[in-house]
Order: C-alpha cells, then sequence, then structure tokens
C-alpha cells in the first residue's frame, strides 16, 4: 500500500495525540452521526454553531477539530458549504465546528458586538464542550475563516488565553483590522510557545471587498503583508522579514506563493497570492461565491483547490516530524 503525505501525517499525528476527557464515550443523542451534521445550540448560551461528525471517527481515536467561520454578513450554514470541511472528500477524520456570529460580525469587524461573553469567549466555551463529549485531539485543533471569519482566526490568534489552544491558522481573503482599540480585543499579544503559531493566508489580487493592498475607508483593512510579517515576527523571524520563496505554482503564472521559514520550523507562514481573483474562495468547481458574486470572480471558477492544500497545511504543521511545508500540495 503507497502511503501518501496526509496518510503519513495522520499516522504520526495518533501517536502523538492528546486525548480529551470525551474519549471513550458514546456520541451525545442530540449530536449528528458520523458522516453527517446538524444545527446545534452551545448549553448555557444563545449561541448556535453546526457540528460535522467525520465517517471515520471512533470513540477511542482522538480526532483533530476544524473550526470555519463565515464573512461579513453571512451564516454558519453558508460557510460549511464553502469550506467543504463537511465533505468526506476531502475530509474523512476531522471533526468540523461551523459557529454562527452575534449578529452577522465577528470581533475584529467595527460592527461585531462586543459585549462579554464575546466572540473569543464563545469560541472558548465551544472547544471546551466538544473536548468533553468527543473524542478530540487537543494538539490538532485548527481555526479556519474567510473574510471577516479570517480576521476572527487572527484575533483567535493573537489572543493568548484562546489561541494557546490551537495548533495553527488559516484565512481565505481575510479582512484584517487594526483592532487596538476594539473592546475585547486590544494589540496582539499571542502567548509564548514553542511550537509557535503558523499562519497560512490565501487572497485575491482583484478583491474589492478586503483588498490585497488594504484600503483608506472608514473601516479601513490593512495590507495583507502587514499581517504576513506580524506572524513571520510573531514566530521568530525577526521583523520585516522577507519571504525565502515566491514561486509560481500550480504550473501556472496566475498563483504565486510565498514562505517565510522560523525559528527552525519550514514554512510557519505561508501565503498564496491569486491572480485574477477577487473576494472569492478559490476552487476548480463553482461555489456559492462564485453563484452570488460573479463579478468577484470573473474566471467563474479557479486554478486550485484550497480544500486540499488548507488541510494540508493544517495537518502537517502540528504533526512531530514532519517538514516540507514550503512544497505546495497541487494534486
Amino acid at each position: 500500500m503507497r502511503l501518501t503525505s496526509l496518510s503519513l501525517a495522520a499516522l504520526a499525528a495518533s501517536a502523538n495525540a492528546a486525548p480529551s476527557a470525551g474519549c471513550g464515550q458514546a456520541i451525545p443523542p442530540k449530536y449528528p452521526s458520523p458522516g453527517s451534521s446538524t444545527d446545534l445550540k452551545l448549553p448555557g448560551s444563545d449561541r448556535r454553531y453546526i457540528l460535522y461528525i467525520p465517517p471515520n471517527y471512533d470513540i477511542n481515536t482522538p480526532a483533530p477539530v476544524y473550526f470555519s467561520f463565515h464573512g461579513a454578513t453571512k451564516d454558519m450554514s453558508e460557510q460549511e458549504d464553502l469550506s467543504q470541511f463537511s465533505n468526506p472528500e476531502f475530509n474523512q477524520d476531522g471533526i468540523a465546528l461551523y459557529p454562527n456570529s452575534k449578529n452577522g460580525y465577528w470581533l475584529s469587524n467595527p460592527k461585531a458586538e462586543t459585549a462579554r461573553p464575546n466572540d473569543l469567549d464563545f469560541t472558548n466555551d465551544l472547544l471546551t464542550h466538544m473536548e468533553a463529549k468527543l473524542c478530540i485531539d487537543t494538539s490538532r485543533v485548527y481555526s479556519a475563516g474567510k473574510s471577516n471569519g479570517g480576521g476572527f482566526t487572527g484575533v483567535i490568534a493573537c489572543n493568548a488565553t484562546v489561541g494557546r489552544r490551537f495548533a495553527a491558522f488559516a484565512a481565505v481573503n481575510g479582512a484584517w483590522y487594526n483592532t487596538d482599540d476594539i473592546p475585547g480585543v486590544g494589540p496582539c499579544q499571542p502567548a509564548q510557545r514553542e511550537e509557535g503559531y503558523p499562519f497560512l493566508e490565501f487572497h485575491g489580487t482583484t478583491d474589492t471587498t478586503a483588498p490585497i493592498d488594504g484600503n483608506d475607508e472608514a473601516s479601513a483593512k490593512l495590507p495583507v503583508i502587514d499581517i504576513l510579517e506580524l506572524w513571520a515576527e510573531n514566530n521568530g523571524c525577526g521583523s520585516h522579514e522577507p519571504w525565502v520563496k515566491n514561486d509560481t505554482v500550480f504550473e501556472t503564472p496566475l498563483v504565486k506563493h510565498a514562505v517565510w521559514n522560523c525559528g527552525g520550523r519550514d514554512g510557519v507562514v505561508q501565503h498564496y497570492r491569486e491572480g485574477e481573483n477577487g473576494h472569492c474562495w478559490p476552487s476548480t468547481v463553482t461555489n456559492d461565491d462564485y453563484e452570488s458574486h460573479p463579478d468577484q470572480c470573473p474566471l467563474g471558477k479557479y486554478v486550485f483547490q484550497r480544500y486540499r492544500v488548507h488541510l494540508r497545511f493544517l495537518q502537517r504543521v502540528s504533526t512531530p516530524g514532519l517538514k516540507g511545508l514550503g512544497v505546495p500540495f497541487t494534486s
């Protein structure tokens, strides 16, 4: 049998798993059966989320967890459809969580509700609840999101209490705001940890909703390069560290892949720059972005599947003994 890089990663990760208190327990009756998802409410809260349990879930085998946060004015159902973490073609083994925001916006967006318990509290409480109810590998919990949801992924990473519970972070067309004066957020102050904070960002060069070079509007968005350099510095690269490569990938000049190697870790910060793509979730097949916002998606579909690249990054960054993160996954 030939083992792929992802199956090797899964084997290595299982040998180093950190099982949660929920291991060995039966799936709660209200939860979905393996291979399906359902809409739930966090006990003791008015906050809702969608839970997906993968086909290969085993109550005695700690599973990775993927949080996926929706964009501004969107919701958890659209994010499940867009992100495809609930698609067994891409994800046979990982639990997926799609939290719903309070009012259509996540912390970092100036329109988000900031009253406590806020979005960080919700994320922290939801993860604690899941670890008690399901068999989770607490060393393989990941955060991802699109647009405002991508920006909120950065907020999580910057929070010393909540961010330390996540192994890696990824954003698609992140909407990056200055959060210094936002109540409950403040400056980026991640906890210090040996494994660092692996960070991946995808962005379309023609994005007019969250422009790749930022804007100066009332709710100003920061340039993506500022965010990448922030995480390079947070990972021990030093201030304004240049990328070690900026290669054309996927056999097309449309896409470039920038990589930062920091603190002995290859590719701990990465960026995919998508030429001729706007505020769209990159995919070789159509999705809601292409159907609802054709002006932002001029090619109709894109030249690579974000799902595969995304999952490869998240799975490998927290797997001991596996390196080579700077090599793009192109199939």
